[in-house]
């Protein structure tokens, strides 16, 4: 019967008379893509946008299509990035963590636009190859089964600098956003072929707190005056949250590692909001300057704009700050896109997710659609135009998670009103089922009320991906890497472990977490 629904939804939404896409060398359109950080995709239409002015955003929303349900695969930076980048699902990729993502030499959507003719180039934040990030991040990201409960991030906190006049705040975005604009102005409006353009920034990202030590991670909103005017602060919610005791375990445990679980006053939550919001609103006037240079070099008229982002941030929903979770806050992601072809002031309801951003610049560039990709193209939802592969987007979404800060493997599968979400091997923690037109909020888990729909949700989910056989994958590399990397550092291990990013509440008892490790290494736990 779900699927019945999402399959008649598909059919309205496709027109009717169809044609192949059939771009010659001289017509096959530029494209522009700008994927920022953490920015939560409900803000790019209506009630979300009324918190705060977008303008380019909302000039996107005007003169192109905007995805009202569009998902992260994997709300964290890298691993999301690897699936948009590769077309593939994080089980696939192997993308466990921010540090093990793709090799390299792995054969991206740029690299395929590249060897058909393109001119490409990429800038800024890209955040998809292995062996990055802080060594914390992943050291939290492999012991996150072992049985203890270690604050590992800073409290979210609010810092306004400069005055009424400050505009560029984040001034290594605006210095990657001028050079993007200098570019357009200078080498694309020159080129004789299509060129594609890959703009990354690290906004709305929390900025790193430099109060907590070098290895502190990104817990401060941090804005001027002059972006904290953009935000209607009237329009700025409280979110409701839960009883500590009424929290799902995963939920607790990422609220707690998150350093969320203390007390915060309606003041502090909504600054913290606003703030965030603040932000959002550089970012856009970031997209700005690229329109602008498109449009004052005469190319916006033959390029195709993409924005989007690598997952959301909760900002103070379910009493966390940060990602790592398939909250709303967290895992929907903007998906606008305008140009030649697109449907001017389009919405598209049907959820899709960054893995279908690789089939879609494909069709864009009228190229053959490889094996192995996990996407289905959006050309159909946006134009109208039949995709090459001729194969309809199937009406659900898959994000999965096996990073820090959640204490399990998590999946979770969007489709129609529905949000399935199933941990581990699917029996020993609570599965959660939201139905998103009735609890926008998530605060009802309804899964003991709807048996039916969880075991129908979970065997469409098994024929996607083998999430038991997953998980357990995912616990034995944790547990090597830790090993591997316990043993190469010898006898500065334990000076080493207690000075990473939970070190206040690991120095009041490192003997107990030393041994619990031991134990969960020995499989005592």
């Amino acid at each position: 019967m779900i699927l019945l629904r999402v399959l008649m939804l598909l059919f309205l939404q496709m027109n009717a008379n169809c044609m192949n896409l059939n771009w010659t060398s001289h017509d096959r359109p530029n494209i522009v893509m700008l994927m920022s950080d953490a920015f939560d995709g409900r803000l790019t239409f209506s009630p979300g946008n009324k918190v705060v002015q977008l303008p380019y955003i909302n000039y996107m929303r005007e003169m192109g299509a905007v995805f009202l349900n569009s998902y992260t695969n994997s709300p964290i930076c890298c691993p999301s990035r690897a699936a948009m980048w590769s077309g593939q699902f994080v089980h696939l990729t192997q993308a466990w963590n921010n540090y093990k993502c793709l090799d390299p030499s792995a054969s991206t959507w740029m690299d395929r636009l590249g060897k058909s003719g393109y001119h490409t180039h990429s800038m800024g934040k890209l955040d998809y190859t292995s062996g990055h990030h802080s060594v914390s991040n992943r050291v939290e990201a492999w012991t996150r089964d072992v049985p203890f409960l270690l604050r590992q991030e800073g409290r979210p906190v609010t810092d306004l600098v400069g005055n009424t006049s400050t505009k560029r705040v984040m001034t290594k975005d605006w210095n990657i956003t001028d050079a993007a604009v200098q570019w357009i102005r200078h080498t694309a409006v020159s080129l004789a072929q299509p060129f594609a353009l890959y703009v990354g920034l690290n906004l709305p990202h929390p900025y790193r707190t430099d109060s907590l030590g070098p290895t502190a991670g990104g817990s401060t909103f941090r804005t001027s005056p002059y972006w904290l005017n953009k935000v209607s602060y009237d329009q700025v919610s409280v979110p409701k949250w839960l009883r500590v005791e009424d929290m799902h375990p995963v939920d607790y445990y990422s609220t707690f590692t998150k350093n969320c679980s203390g007390r915060f006053t309606e003041e502090e939550i909504r600054n913290i909001r606003a703030f965030y919001y603040a932000m959002c609103a550089e970012t856009d006037s970031m997209l700005g300057e690229v329109i602008d240079a498109l449009r004052d070099t005469g190319l916006l008229k033959k390029t195709v704009v993409l924005f989007t982002s690598d997952h959301g941030d909760l900002a103070m929903e379910h009493r966390q700050f940060y990602k790592m979770s398939m909250f709303e806050g967290s895992s929907h992601v903007p998906l606008l896109i305008m140009g030649p072809g697109v449907k001017t002031g389009f919405e598209i309801s049907l959820p899709v997710s960054l893995v279908d951003i690789y089939p879609t610049l494909l069709d864009l560039a009228g190229i053959p659609q490889p094996g192995g990709l996990s996407g289905h193209s959006l050309i159909p939802l946006v134009s109208g135009v039949r995709a090459q592969s001729g194969e309809p987007h199937p009406g659900w979404v898959l994000s999965e998670y096996h990073g820090c800060n959640a204490n399990a493997s998590t999946y979770m599968l969007r489709i129609g009103e529905w949000k399935y979400i199933t941990y581990a091997d699917g029996l020993t923690i609570p599965t959660q089922l939201f139905n998103l037109s009735k609890d926008e909020s998530e605060l009802r888990n309804v899964a003991s009320h709807f048996p039916d729909v969880c075991q129908d949700l979970d065997k469409l989910l098994r024929t996607v991906v083998n999430y038991p056989s997953v998980s357990q994958a995912v616990h034995s590399y944790n547990k090597q890497q830790f090993l591997e990397w316990k043993q190469n550092l010898g006898d500065s291990y334990s000076q080493i472990i207690a000075n990473l990013r939970w070190h206040i509440d690991w120095q009041k008892n490192a003997k107990y977490y030393e041994r619990v490790i031991e134990e969960w290494l020995l499989g005592f736990n």
